[in-house]
């Protein structure tokens, strides 16, 4: 039995019809032979079930929401309530996968059971982006379990770095016997010694904040930092608007090695550096389009894992704040410009300390949160303010060698992540192999053409890469002189 940390909590009170707090994504496996549909894909998540936590817990509210909720073993665990056939629609193209991947997104999770569901897509033959014979697996996984890294961390459990055959055992398991589920005064006697003891972690919480504030000022004056933006500092934007629950999803694809020799350009960048410029000049043309390109420079939140290795599930997350120079036109200047705010966001990240901000929900009362939640999304308040941030923007980073769930390999991955009333848009950036997607989940009142969108994260990477070239061709000028 654990309790949920503050971070966890808050994606739970924030979980609403209109706004499902799940992560996950879109996986593409090939078949070895054809030999691999949903009786082996079930096989072998029930024979992986035991390699993670993640599979068999499920949430206990404390009585009266009186603190943050349990993570306890479900006792009545079903893994075919959590698995789903599904084929694709004809005409079975990318078109009807993205499609049939904003619905699964749009949907909730049950919240009696653990917070998890695979969905089996088969009948991709006629989606010629891919060989004959494979399949999709649509994850989704609420985000008070996993973080981008925790999700990958439940994936691990069923990913192998070579195929794997099952083997067949003999004779009957024995079925799982899991702890009684914990009573209501248990639940409360245990939240409740929990409150008595976060007066003094707030004090220490609070030091760290002055100490982090102290170091922040030292590190802006010695290294001629710039404040980043703070929150509710962002311009109002279409894409910060009350949402509904109907999603929409998109993805780009994007040659890892490109990008690399972009940021090579610009001293210090980072492949981070790049996808923002990249992901801020196809926001650029969309604005423009629809002649809704604001005053000032929308403002992403990028999250940074504070995760380490004793730490399994949950959210082990901080974040900071970059703007994305959206009214630039040049787009080597535009990737100049957010290196240097991204290190700017950085040092104040670090100065401030990236675990005392992800600390910071773990002291806002439980059932005042819920509330305060419920009560936004009712009241439509986020028409009545600017944005804390116009977006996210998230970076998982995954892995450079092939991946197997069974004997089927891996051929592409791409992730989502929950949009909020007044934040309905999320990019999330995952690399595989030698391959970066940059994946789009949208409410469709804040983006209701998000195709447009992503052939603009096309368009936006060509024009980079076009602006590089002649720099890439004098530096190697240069260096084939001085060998010279």
């Amino acid at each position: 039995m654990e309790q949920l940390s503050g971070l966890d909590a808050a994606f739970v009170y924030l979980d609403a019809r209109n706004a499902p707090m799940h992560v996950g994504g879109l996986h593409v496996y090939e078949s070895a032979g054809g030999a691999f549909g949903f009786e082996e894909f079930r096989s072998h998540i029930a024979a992986c079930i035991d390699s993670s936590p993640i599979f068999r817990r499920r949430l206990q509210q404390v009585p009266l929401r009186l603190g943050r909720p349990f993570w306890v073993e479900d006792p009545h665990f079903d893994l075919d309530l959590h698995l789903q056939h599904s084929a694709l629609p004809r005409p079975g193209d990318w078109t009807a996968m993205r499609d049939l991947a904003a619905r699964m997104f749009s949907r909730p999770l049950d919240p009696e059971r653990p917070l998890w569901h695979l969905t089996f897509v088969s009948d991709l033959d006629a989606c010629k982006r891919f060989p004959r014979g494979s399949f999709a697996v649509i994850s989704r996984v609420h985000h008070a379990a996993a973080d981008g890294l925790g999700t990958l961390d439940m994936f691990n459990a069923i990913w192998s770095t070579a195929p794997r055959r099952l083997k067949r055992r003999r004779g009957t398991a024995r079925p799982r016997r899991p702890a009684p589920a914990p009573g209501g005064l248990e639940l409360l006697g245990k939240s409740l010694r929990g409150i008595l003891r976060e007066p003094g972690e707030a004090l220490g919480w609070a030091a760290g904040m002055v100490r982090g504030g102290l170091g922040l000022g030292r590190e802006f004056i010695a290294r001629e930092h710039h404040a980043p933006p703070m929150l509710f500092q962002a311009p109002r934007s279409p894409f910060n608007v009350p949402i509904s629950s109907r999603r929409g999803f998109d993805a780009a694809t994007l040659p890892l090695g490109e990008i690399r020799k972009i940021r090579a350009a610009v001293p210090g960048a980072t492949v981070n550096d790049v996808v923002l410029a990249v992901c801020s000049g196809a926001l650029h043309h969309y604005l423009k389009d629809y002649g809704n390109l604001p005053e000032r420079d929308l403002v992403a939140m990028a999250p940074i894992s504070i995760r380490n290795q004793v730490h399994k599930g949950g959210n082990r997350v901080s974040a900071m704040l970059v703007p994305l120079e959206v009214e630039v036109r040049d787009p080597l200047e535009r990737l100049r410009r957010i290196h240097t705010h991204a290190v700017d966001s950085k040092a104040y990240t670090d100065a401030i300390g990236a675990a005392t901000l992800a600390d910071t929900s773990r002291f806002v009362p439980y059932s005042l949160a819920t509330a305060a939640a419920s009560l936004y999304s009712g009241l439509h308040l986020a028409r009545y303010h600017r944005p804390p941030f116009n977006l996210v923007i998230t970076n998982v980073p995954g892995p450079r060698e092939p991946l197997y769930l069974g004997t089927a390999r891996l051929l592409e991955g791409y992730g989502t992540a929950p949009v909020l009333d007044g934040l309905g848009l999320i990019l999330v950036v995952t690399s595989y192999l030698d391959t970066l997607s940059i994946s789009a989940t949208a409410a469709h009142e804040a983006v209701p053409d998000l195709q447009r969108l992503v052939a603009g994260i096309d368009a936006s990477f060509e024009a980079l890469k076009q602006a590089v070239a002649p720099q890439r061709k004098t530096t190697t000028r240069s260096r084939s002189h001085v060998r010279g």
